[in-house]
């Protein structure tokens, strides 16, 4: 293989990006089939079909008279095998014309499925070939994440990046630190985004690699001094102010410990701002739990048959609900303390938080209706708002009252609570600097000869290959460039730097020279640092100095800033970036002559939170600070100037690696996979990631291509925590998931729950977790379509299910007691997915049955026929309506078999609740299949698909092949799929046994 072209971007010419041109050649041979003779068919087929796909008529544009019967093209095995489906279903000919018998059926379906075998067979090594495909955007950050070894959780596999607009202005702010989060959804064929021909590459998205390698190379690096190990324990009062009555006049009375009395999050103010230093930490807390069994069950309805579970997890500060689940604390009722201890990573600005998950409601643990239901000896009514018409005299007495209230609530209570008595944080760093950075740059002092091996290490693993030093060479060529001048001294900061603060609100920068300034001084460390105005928002405020410039050069500035800014050099602006936005990054540039030049930047806050960071980069040094990083933020650089700039060289090469071909493609090189290809085949498809040391080590002993091998390593990565990866991104693919955030339901319309309670997220986890435990399991594939449990929280239960039986955030298997909700069909998320937000419809369902479960998709209708019929003036409801548009002969013909399959969908409203009522009239899910079986509601109709179970099964592993090999199936693949079927239905086995055949199969592990 010739060597990749080396730099995508070089520090001589910084932000400029180099021509990078690659080709990636793609092909698909055509097929040239052999002879299978189906004359003995023929009269079959002109007594039965020529009817309706004559000379005369085509419906459907299939036309049979003139197939021919010799099984010599593709085309031609394409019609035939639809042919033989659609009379395996019993669909042809048509109920209104005259039926063959069923020994005049019987030999022409063996026929056709034993010719279209023997075809199928012949041909294998022809046809299907996957393309070479680019890496999708999920699978690129997985894929840097790994490689980089990153902990950040913003690249945790169900993170999405999400846009805030954190001021109100209307402006939003992208707050992910996710690396790719600028790049735009990539294509999608049949709902799948990982389809070879559909993944081109394009000028834009290189320069989005580019800046994603960058930013992710930045965050492996550590250049700070190493974090302080020593412990932090906290005790006492964690927070100041808990929410609760009951907990502020425990807090009070206890001064040891805060104890709560309802479901509540729990966290120390000292770490509001997050642990400061981003790694492993060991969590130990003590906690007691007390009267887990209580008299109180009447009012205070928890589960006392359960200890009480304590959730700690971790959160992000200055967010409203971003946080990350660690492990659920069982803790026993019977007031003993405990200590728990968990170890996992936490980010800078992450904070632990615990959360009683089964505590009593808000409402339940209200004092005053404690004491009016639990002691009502004790309790007396609130103050009378007409007897006491002096608002300061009433807000005193109704405080007063409370507070008894609570007084006599927290004396006598008897209900469960639970105390924490303290938090230990032990950070755990057992080198420094960390296995991330010196995998990437070594150990100790720098050698030149070192440049070599290093980047051969991560070409290898980045290219998933052996990678030979000839293939390296451009690159390791492009880091000596970077070293041949000698470093100058790190800049030092501003001189004479000098701040004016402001009070005001404005929505563009002022005119300084008109307003007095509320505050003014110097900064002595030359950093500027907007705390200086003193205020949260509503400011202003402008920094005055002087730059050294050391040598005569062009000199690059960067700005970010929440809300405007402007930075101006010797009076010239280089940044512009005003008006209100939210936090992002502007860079400028321009040619300095030696010695002294005036810096000016002018900065303004609309609201909360805001933000200003500056730095700047020349000749011999790269990213200096002109401004004082905030608290949460990475340690500021204390490497000296060599070091930095052999980081800096080293990440130029890095850099153009992962803007190179080999990294961004999946290259397969032969008809048949080798170990290696295998290897990156088997982790994409199980991990949507590249493969890890024990596929590598495999792959180098050829032992891969072993059928035994293959399935143990399928159990393994099934195992893994990464297999989320697999157990979401395909599941949301192939059950249309995606579909959810193009026609949600209103804001503020009737189903303004699905905002209320952010259901989105927690429908699509439940059928996350659903399709996961069936893997997990090995449960069978009728499981998909009926089972009599699902997974739920509380806010699942109550909006979705009627129930108030399950407490807390974190959902769990629960039966279902209701034979409608079983399977994944009536999951919210599907069928909020199958509605366009506002309404339902069945002919939508309908379609979604024929497609993603049945494997079925109908033809899509001629392009003269309209939507509805456009006479539908006394047709009511949709069922009526799709009546009278099925009068026409043209709609019938799919209608027919697509409505039946919607109807009995009709009771879940357009986000997945049970309803027995449109707005007129009630809802009839009965319904009568194409093939004249009836069906009454929605549990018949589970029962009814269950008998098409073999048509699930093949529909699902044409699924999988599909997400497997990164190409749309086609009808020469038609063999192999039924082979793995047959295979499976002789194993009688479950889910894990299907993705084992589908990873031994010929399409899996061919080209």
């Amino acid at each position: 293989m010739a060597p990749a072209q080396a730099p995508c971007r070089s520090l001589s010419g910084a932000n400029q990006l180099r021509t990078l041109l690659f080709v990636i050649a793609t092909w698909l041979p055509v097929a040239t089939l052999h002879a299978a003779s189906l004359d003995p068919v023929r009269p079959f087929v002109q007594q039965h079909c020529h009817s309706c796909h004559g000379a005369e008529t085509q419906e459907n544009d299939r036309r049979f008279d003139t197939l021919t019967t010799d099984l010599k093209t593709v085309d031609t095995i394409e019609r035939w095998q639809e042919v033989l489906d659609v009379l395996n279903r019993g669909e042809m000919p048509p109920e209104e014309s005259p039926q063959p018998k069923a020994d005049e059926i019987k030999p022409v379906i063996e026929l056709l499925t034993n010719q279209l075998q023997q075809a199928y067979a012949r041909q294998r090594s022809t046809g299907g070939v996957s393309v070479t495909r680019r890496l999708n955007r999920f699978e690129l950050r997985n894929t840097v994440r790994d490689l980089l070894s990153l902990n950040d959780p913003e690249l945790r596999i169900n993170n999405v990046a999400r846009l805030v607009d954190n001021n109100g202005n209307g402006s939003v702010e992208n707050t992910s630190t996710d690396p790719f989060r600028a790049f735009p959804q990539d294509e999608q064929e049949a709902g799948f985004d990982n389809i070879g021909n559909r993944l081109v590459m394009s000028d834009f998205l290189l320069q989005l690699m580019l800046d994603a390698a960058e930013e992710s190379l930045a965050l492996a690096t550590e250049t700070g001094p190493r974090p302080d190990t020593q412990s932090r324990h906290f005790s006492g009062h964690l927070q100041k102010q808990p929410r609760g009555d009951l907990e502020r006049l425990s807090r009070q009375r206890n001064p040891s410990f805060d104890e709560y009395f309802r479901r509540e999050t729990i966290a120390a103010d000292a770490l509001r701002g997050g642990v400061g230093t981003s790694g492993r930490y060991r969590i130990t807390l003590e906690v007691s739990g007390h009267r887990q069994r209580h008299p109180w069950g009447d009012v205070i309805t928890n589960d006392q048959s359960q200890p009480l579970k304590l959730l700690l997890r971790v959160f992000k500060t200055r967010t409203r609900d971003e946080h990350i689940p660690v492990q659920v604390l069982e803790v026993p009722g019977d007031g003993r303390p405990r200590s728990f201890t968990v170890e996992t990573w936490i980010d800078a600005r992450w904070t632990p938080q615990l959360l009683w998950e089964n505590g009593p409601s808000t409402r339940e643990a209200r004092s005053d209706l404690l004491v009016q239901k639990l002691l009502p000896d004790h309790y007396r009514q609130p103050p009378d708002r007409k007897q006491i018409p002096d608002k300061k005299q009433y807000d005193a007495a109704r405080g007063q009252w409370t507070q008894d209230m609570t007084a006599i609530a927290l004396e006598n209570y008897r209900g469960p609570s639970i105390r924490v008595h303290g938090l230990t944080l032990e950070p755990l760093i057992d080198q420094w600097p960390p296995r991330h950075h010196t995998a990437l740059y070594g150990s100790g002092s720098f050698n030149r000869d070192n440049i070599q091996p290093l980047l051969l290490r991560f070409a290898q693993r980045a290219y998933r290959r052996p990678v030979s030093p000839a293939e390296i060479a451009p690159y390791v060529q492009l880091v000596r460039s970077q070293l041949t001048e000698r470093p100058d001294a790190l800049p030092s900061t501003i001189q004479d730097l000098t701040f004016k603060s402001y009070q005001g609100s404005w929505s563009r920068l002022p005119d300084w020279s008109k307003l007095t300034p509320e505050k003014q001084g110097q900064i002595a460390d030359g950093l500027v640092d907007r705390r200086r105005a003193g205020r949260d928002e509503h400011y202003g405020i402008v920094f005055d100095g002087q730059l050294n410039i050391g040598q005569n050069a062009s000199y690059e500035f960067q700005m970010a800033s929440d809300d405007g800014a402007r930075l101006l050099i010797d009076g010239k602006t280089i940044i512009e970036h005003d008006g209100l936005h939210g936090a992002s990054l502007r860079q400028g540039a321009t040619e300095l002559s030696k010695g002294k030049h005036s810096i000016r930047i002018e900065y303004f806050a609309f609201g909360k939170p805001n933000s200003l960071r500056a730095s700047w980069s020349g000749p011999g040094f790269r990213d200096a600070p002109l401004a004082k990083a905030n608290a949460a933020n990475k340690q500021p650089i204390s490497v000296d100037a060599e070091t930095a700039q052999v980081i800096k060289a080293m990440q130029v090469g890095y850099t153009a690696i992962l803007c190179s071909p080999d990294f961004l493609y999946l290259r397969e090189q032969s008809d048949t996979l080798n170990s290696y290809e295998i290897a990156s085949r088997l982790s994409y498809f199980l991990w949507s990631s590249m493969p890890d040391d024990e596929l590598f080590a495999l792959a180098k002993s050829g032992k891969l291509t072993e059928a035994a091998v293959l399935r143990d390593q399928v159990d393994r990565m099934l195992d893994d925590p990464k297999s989320a990866a697999f157990t979401r991104h395909f599941t949301e693919r192939w059950l249309r998931l995606d579909k959810l955030s193009e026609s949600p339901p209103e804001l503020n319309g009737p189903f303004r729950v699905y905002w209320d309670r952010r259901l989105e997220p927690q429908i699509v986890a439940q059928t996350d977790a659903y399709f996961a435990d069936l893997v997990q399991t090995n449960g069978p594939i009728g499981l998909l379509i009926d089972s009599d449990y699902t997974f739920m929280n509380e806010s699942i239960a109550d909006v979705f299910y009627g129930r108030k039986d399950v407490k807390g955030d974190s959902l769990r298997k629960v039966a279902t007691n209701d034979a409608r909700r079983g399977g994944m069909l009536t999951q919210p998320a599907v069928m909020t997915a199958t509605a366009n937000g506002v309404d339902t419809s069945p002919v939508v369902r309908g379609v979604w049955i024929l497609e993603n479960i049945l494997g079925t998709p109908p033809t899509p209708p001629p392009p003269d026929v309209e939507p509805l019929s456009p006479d539908l003036r006394n047709a009511k409801t949709i069922r009526e309506q799709l009546a009278v548009h099925r009068q026409q002969e043209t709609c019938n013909r799919c209608h027919r078999k697509i409505d039946p399959l919607g109807f009995p969908f009709e009771n879940f409203d357009p986000i997945g609740r049970w309803r027995d009522r449109y707005r007129t009239g009630v809802i009839d899910p009965k319904t009568t299949m194409a093939d004249g079986r009836e069906v009454n509601d929605i549990v018949a109709f589970k029962q009814l698909l269950l008998t098409r179970e073999q048509d699930v099964t093949r529909s699902l592993t044409q699924k999988l092949l599909t997400y497997a090999s990164g190409r749309i199936l086609e009808p020469i693949d038609r063999g192999e799929v039924d082979r793995i079927v047959a295979e499976f239905e002789t194993q009688s086995g479950g889910l894990r046994d299907l993705i084992k055949l589908v990873v031994t199969s010929r399409v899996f592990l061919n080209k």
